[in-house]
C-alpha cells in the first residue's frame, strides 16, 4: 500500500467535508473546493478522519492513490489555515506597492512592472531599504503556487550580487566575482 496514500486526513475544526458519489467537496473560513476523485479510488469519512482507499494494486492506482491523498490534504490545509509563499526582492531602487487588486514594482526595467492580482489570492509588502518582501496568501496551493512563479520569472535571482526575486528558502550558491589576472 502506498506510504502516503494509507495515512488518513485529519479534518481540523471550521472545515466541513461532504462525500458526494466520487466528488470530494471541502468547506472552511478560507473558502470553498472540490476534488475529483480518480476510478478505482473511494474515500471514507469516519470521525473527523478522511481515509482513501484503492481498488487495485495496479501501477496507475497506486500512483494515483498517494497524489489524491496529497491533493485532499492540501485542499483540507488551503481552506483553513492557506498556503503562503514569501518572495524576497533585492535590487538598487527596487520598490512596490499594492494598489486594491494591482501590485505595482519598480525592478530596475524602463518601465512599472504592473501584476493583476488573481481573486483568492492575497499579497501585503513590507518595504525595506533597495529590497522589499511579498507575501502570497491564498486557499489554493496551485493558484498560490502559479502566480508566485509568475513573479520570479520577472527576474530570477542572479547570483553575483543577489539581485532580483528568489523565494525565501531558496539557497542560491553565490559566484565569485569576475577578475582579471
Amino acid at each position: 500500500m502506498s506510504r502516503i496514500g494509507k495515512l488518513p486526513i485529519a479534518i481540523p475544526a471550521g472545515v466541513s467535508v461532504a462525500l458526494d458519489g466520487r466528488m470530494v467537496k471541502v468547506k472552511g473560513s478560507r473558502g470553498e473546493t472540490s476534488h475529483v476523485l480518480p476510478d478505482g479510488i473511494s474515500a471514507t469519512l469516519e470521525g473527523g478522519l478522511l481515509s482513501l482507499d484503492r481498488s487495485g494494486e495496479t501501477t496507475e492506482l497506486r500512483r494515483m492513490h498517494g497524489v489524491t491523498r496529497a491533493h485532499l490534504a492540501n485542499k483540507v490545509k488551503g481552506v483553513s489555515e492557506g498556503h503562503t509563499i514569501t518572495l524576497i526582492v533585492n535590487g538598487k531602487g527596487f520598490q512596490g506597492e499594492v494598489n486594491g487588486k494591482i501590485l505595482e514594482m519598480q525592478i530596475g526595467l524602463s518601465h512599472k512592472v504592473l501584476m493583476d492580482i488573481p481573486s483568492g489570492i492575497e499579497v501585503k509588502l513590507a518595504q525595506g531599504q533597495n529590497t522589499f518582501t511579498l507575501t502570497i496568501t491564498g486557499a489554493s496551493r496551485e493558484l498560490t503556487g502559479s502566480f508566485a512563479s509568475v513573479l520570479y520569472r520577472l527576474r530570477p535571482v542572479e547570483p553575483y550580487n543577489m539581485i532580483g526575486f528568489r523565494y525565501s528558502d531558496q539557497v542560491v550558491r553565490r559566484k565569485a566575482a569576475k577578475t582579471t589576472k
